[in-house]
């Protein structure tokens, strides 16, 4: 029997967002509009250079002074909108997320419940949904649009000249290669944040939790030193 090929973790995320996707296809959309009114300042420059190279006075740039006022103003306005949209989307996805997940708890047996520490519970519900919030609102659109700008300027290079959009390349080469090196060792580490975080929430939920019953018993000093040690534990990880 062939094993089913697990689905991306993108492919689930995108998967959760099932009801916003309109939301998320209309904040790229105005991410690539926002994009490329940022650029067209630089052709607007370029073009008065021109002109005043040629001889031509300040007159003939005004034309051109006011399609740059208008291209940051094209940005201004449709990169906010673009993310009021995508933000928008997002908080409606994290709120469905938090309530699927409580209705999961609410079937939970009891005595998994007690054996399990409350502050994974709040990490699993505030943080961990909370850290979805990024990759929806800001690398969807914003990843997409600002693909735009390199792609755009490789291909106006090779325009120019082949030779040089060919040397341009080879940054593109050694970034990736630099990149590589870098997340050799990310999923170890990135296990250890998780867990250094999930010892970090466990203290201050439960230090926070029994503080009438610590101060009672005058056990503030050995208790809030496994609070603090938990958060500077965090701190330097």
């Amino acid at each position: 029997m062939e094993s089913k090929k697990a689905p991306s973790p993108f492919a689930v995320l995108w998967g959760w967002a099932d009801g916003e996707h309109g939301g998320f296809y209309a904040s790229v959309a105005l991410a690539l509009l926002g994009v490329a009114c940022g650029m067209s300042p630089y052709f607007c420059v370029a073009a008065m250079i021109a002109r005043l190279l040629s001889g031509g006075g300040l007159v003939e740039c005004l034309p051109w002074c006011a399609g740059a006022l208008v291209g940051y103003l094209g940005k201004a306005l449709f990169s906010t909108w673009s993310t009021a949209l995508s933000h928008t989307a997002t908080y409606h996805i994290l709120r469905k997320v938090r309530r699927e997940l409580l209705a999961k708890l609410s079937r939970v047996p009891m005595g998994t419940i007690l054996d399990t520490p409350s502050g994974q519970y709040k990490t699993t519900i505030v943080d961990r949904v909370e850290g979805m919030e990024p990759t929806l609102a800001h690398l969807l659109p914003e990843m997409t649009s600002n693909l735009l700008v390199p792609l755009a300027i490789a291909v106006y290079i090779f325009v120019l000249d082949w030779r040089m959009g060919l040397a341009s390349l080879v940054t593109t080469v050694v970034g990736m290669l630099v990149s590589m090196q870098s997340a050799k060792n990310y999923g170890p580490r990135w296990q250890g944040a998780v867990e250094v975080g999930r010892r970090m929430a466990n203290a201050i939920v439960e230090y926070v939790g029994g503080i009438q019953v610590v101060k009672a018993f005058s056990q503030s000093a050995g208790s809030y030193k496994r609070y603090s040690d938990a958060v500077t534990e965090n701190a330097q990880y």
